[in-house]
């Protein structure tokens, strides 16, 4: 949100100082669940007590399904392991982990 005039509704209303924004922003980012990093700006949502967590691509506010879990995410980037083709229609990820989920749903 520092580059960009993106802000989350759920943390209210945006400040109009820059500053103050930010601070905010960042206050709030440490309440969210974590992404763990798999491989570039690819990540996995981590929140515990919730499995199946699809791979997401983030890239600032671009956040999009890259793997219906990790197995397939390595199918899907490199062609290697078992995985299901895009074009399936029973490739559909659902995003597990809240906050994140908001981004792809």
């Amino acid at each position: 949100m520092e580059h960009n005039a993106y802000w989350y509704g759920g943390w209210g209303e945006r400040p109009t100082d820059s500053t103050a924004a930010i601070a905010l922003a960042r206050e709030q980012l440490c309440t969210v669940p974590q992404l763990a990093p798999v491989y570039s700006h690819r990540y996995l949502p981590a929140e515990r007590g919730v499995s199946g967590h699809p791979v997401l691509s983030v890239h600032q506010t671009d956040i999009i399904y890259y793997g219906m879990d990790l197995l397939d995410y390595v199918h899907q980037e490199f062609s290697a392991g078992s995985g299901m083709d895009r074009a399936d229609p029973r490739w559909q990820p659902r995003a597990t982990v809240r906050f994140w989920r908001e981004f792809v749903e």
